[in-house]
């Protein structure tokens, strides 16, 4: 916040207010405390106390020549305004920020190229004299800086210019993808319904070439039955015959000739019969049809030639064409069992990891298993998911099988007992971040009493801490079972060390950073957190806002602050800061 406030600060004008002009030393509270003379200056009491030895009527003002005829320093006053510019602490720890690096008394006119600190013009005198240091005016280091800072500057706006055409292009490529692969699955399904209407006509041949094999075989089958027929009314007729001549008289029937032919009925039957067999031959298709096959070709597109980019809508990087493919019998048998499309839509859904809906859980409303405005969840390592409902004022706990349980703000105490009695409202939890750490402790950030409140998984408050905190926000577990909160407002990622039966037995400060908001860390214990460079605080949900430019920042459980990873910024905001320097982060 100090280095923020001295860098508005302008060096000239604080000179003029802080400095004396005689001496050119910063005024004080003591020694060389402001004194205001008649006509209106300033001097320090030191300088004064020389010039009232040199005169006999007064002092006469080395800047106007008028005479303030005093014979004591007591009889002036002293300027009380620049008294109170030195008592305020937090501007005073400003101008401690732009003193001389050297002495740290008076205000630097020098910089020094060699060391890198600015100086006065005494210290420059005494230990900065070339040709081992090179030293130049503020001024002039200053605008040589700017000038460096506007390059960087006008070389990142350019880039980005260069990425949104890119972008451009690409999203030309994208379309240009997805209607080549449309034009590619339309014909493909013409060439299946060409197949499915040969494949109509194929079945129309076979069904009638069986259809005349049936109706030969249907002509020898009837033809024998006609015969078998007549054989055996022959039969019939003969047995008739003999039953009468068993019927007749004895010597009738002894009369009659004998020698009669007995006729062979059977004699006119074939006794093979000449049949049409069938049966099914394939033809060519031993393996499964294939309609075609997707082949690629590639082709490059040069992001960065200006014809590349206005031809992007019709450029892909890898082209998909599709070729039919050859029905002969000697490339289907050499052809595999399985289809390559098959394969190679097997071989992307391995190599890419496809999310799929599982499951929906809850609604919106306030009995249990509803939600109401939730604004953050965090999943155990047994897979319990724990949801920050801030609309309900609770923290709600699922499982796979769905609601567990809900865990609210303890009504017990004294303060809520005499809440309740008196009929005003009990204070609610009002949750913004939640975790749990490897010891089953659940971590709230509550924005009711701005404080951090540790749980158990029964719902039971081990500790409240709000010592420290102005605006807490986000919340991380470490590995070894700590809490790391965000300040917004306080600008600093705090760490806790919780026990489950005394509370909050630690809590340090981990590094400072510009409005931290959002909090994670990884398995190895290192912390990420955004950071913004400007936020909004007046709006109606009393939301923190981000306008401008965001980064990510990091820093190990040591303290040790590690390399800012990204950094972003909207359309119309000019850069707050040169890419890898923050204020309070020290990135590598």
């Amino acid at each position: 916040m100090a280095a923020a406030a001295a860098s508005h600060l302008n060096l000239d004008a604080l000179r003029e207010v802080l400095e004396c002009p005689i001496c050119m030393e910063s005024f004080t509270e003591e020694q060389l405390r402001p004194k205001l003379l008649h006509c209106g200056h300033t001097i320090c009491r030191q300088c004064l106390e020389k010039l009232l030895a040199s005169s006999i009527n007064g002092v006469r003002c080395p800047f106007c020549s008028k005479i303030t005829r005093i014979t004591s320093l007591s009889q002036l006053t002293d300027n009380l305004t620049v008294l109170k510019i030195i008592d305020t602490a937090g501007l005073s720890e400003a101008v401690g920020l732009l003193m001389c690096r050297a002495c740290g008394r008076r205000l630097p006119r020098q910089f020094c190229r060699s060391c890198g600190v600015v100086l006065c013009e005494p210290c420059r005198e005494a230990d900065h004299q070339p040709p081992s240091h090179c030293t130049l005016p503020v001024k002039e280091a200053a605008e040589e800086r700017r000038r460096d800072f506007g390059e960087k500057l006008a070389r990142l706006r350019e880039l980005m210019g260069e990425l949104q055409r890119r972008k451009v292009a690409l999203e030309g490529v994208s379309k240009d993808l997805q209607a080549r692969y449309k034009a590619v699955l339309q014909e493909y399904g013409h060439e299946e319904r060409r197949v499915q209407e040969e494949l109509a006509r194929s079945r129309k041949f076979f069904t009638g070439s069986l259809a005349e094999v049936e109706k030969s075989n249907s002509q020898v089958v009837e033809e024998q039955s006609y015969l078998l027929n007549i054989a055996e009314v022959q039969a019939v007729s003969r047995c008739d015959y003999f039953l009468a001549k068993i019927k007749q008289a004895d010597v009738a029937l002894l009369e009659e000739t004998a020698d009669e032919e007995e006729p062979e009925l059977t004699a006119s039957l074939p006794r093979e019969l000449t049949l049409q067999d069938v049966e099914l031959l394939k033809v060519g298709h031993v393996g499964p049809l294939q309609i075609g096959q997707a082949v690629k070709k590639p082709r490059t597109v040069n992001m960065e030639d200006s014809w590349a980019m206005e031809a992007a809508a019709s450029a892909a990087s890898t082209s998909v064409t599709f070729r039919e493919m050859d029905m002969s019998p000697e490339e289907v048998v050499a052809s595999p069992r399985a289809s390559p499309a098959k394969q190679r839509g097997a071989e992307t859904a391995a190599s890419i990891q496809q999310c799929l809906f599982l499951k929906k859980m809850g609604a919106k409303g306030s009995t249990p298993g509803m939600f109401n405005l939730p604004v953050s969840l965090y999943v155990t390592g047994q897979g319990e998911v724990l949801v920050a409902d801030r609309g309900n004022y609770r923290i709600q706990v699922f499982t796979r099988k769905g609601f567990l349980k809900e865990i609210r703000r303890s009504p017990s105490g004294i303060d809520s007992f005499v809440l309740s009695f008196l009929g005003a409202d009990l204070p609610n939890l009002t949750p913004l971040s939640v975790a749990m750490n490897c010891h089953g402790l659940i971590g709230v950030t509550d924005s009711y009493d701005n404080s951090l409140k540790v749980y158990t998984l029964d719902g039971h408050c081990v500790a409240c801490h709000r010592s420290q905190l102005s605006k807490p926000w986000g919340i991380t577990a470490l590995p070894s079972g700590q809490f790391v909160v965000t300040d917004v407002e306080g600008g600093k990622l705090w760490c806790f060390t919780v026990d489950r039966g005394a509370g909050v037995v630690k809590y340090s400060c981990l590094c400072s950073a510009v409005r931290p908001k959002f909090v994670t860390c990884d398995a190895e214990g290192t912390v990420y957190f955004t950071q913004g460079l400007g936020l909004n605080l007046e709006n109606r949900q009393n939301e923190h806002h981000l306008e401008g430019g965001f980064s990510i920042g990091s820093v190990g459980p040591d303290g040790q602050l590690g390399r800012q990873i990204s950094h972003f910024f909207s359309e119309n905001e000019d850069f707050r800061c040169i890419a890898g320097m923050f204020s309070g982060i020290s990135c590598l």
